[in-house]
């Protein structure tokens, strides 16, 4: 890793300093973000996103070497949800290599984890604790590999229903990411099929979340 990815990812973590121990209502008005109704799911994005923009025009840095994810612990320091990534494309994976594909480059790129967490069970809205530069280590690098030929493997043969679902308790799962049981997409086999995502477990995401940052 150069010395200057080193520096710049000092100066992110300094930057990002000044909005912990923040909740989302407090960097909501700081962004003067508005919402007439209830808060989008991925309100913790949306903030982490506005932070990022804000940070790159008054640093003149980019961000655009790192992959941005919120991620929202509970009092226990467990993540509430299952972190998920692009939606599976039937037609075109089929035609991909691994080396090629959209989920080796995902993983293969550094993370950079916003962390919001409830203190208690009381809480109405989390608090911006943290944050991380993550990447995927080389052996669970190779588990996701094994995991992607796998589920390209049952779209080939047209089955639709036994991929790794999160309660074969890998480290990554398939699961569904359309708006509802309607929304389709065209599969190889010229049938349609409900959408679906990759997602990496949030028990796997908590065993990568340095334990420190849980008590900040």
């Amino acid at each position: 890793m150069s010395s200057n990815n080193n520096d710049l990812k000092k100066i992110i973590l300094t930057e990002l300093k000044k909005y912990q121990e923040r909740s989302f209502s407090d960097l909501i008005s700081e962004f003067k973000l508005q919402y007439k109704d209830k808060l989008p799911k991925n309100i913790g994005y949306i903030i982490s996103n506005a932070i990022v923009k804000r940070i790159e025009q008054e640093k003149k840095i980019s961000f655009d070497d790192f992959f941005i994810k919120s991620v929202r612990i509970n009092d226990k320091n467990t993540p509430l949800e299952s972190m998920s990534f692009s939606q599976i494309n039937y037609n075109e994976i089929i035609n991909e290599d691994w080396c090629n594909s959209n989920l080796n480059k995902v993983f293969n790129t550094e993370f950079l984890f916003f962390i919001f967490k409830y203190n208690n069970k009381q809480d109405t809205e989390p608090i911006f604790i943290s944050s991380q530069f993550w990447k995927m280590n080389s052996e669970d690098f190779d588990l996701v590999n094994k995991f992607w030929e796998l589920t390209k493997d049952n779209i080939l043969r047209g089955d639709y229903n036994n991929f790794i679902t999160i309660k074969n308790n890998f480290i990554c799962h398939v699961r569904t990411k359309g708006i509802n049981s309607q929304d389709l997409i065209l599969t190889p086999q010229g049938t349609y099929q409900t959408k679906r995502s990759f997602w990496l477990n949030a028990s796997y995401i908590k065993s990568q979340i340095k334990n420190e940052y849980f008590y900040c």
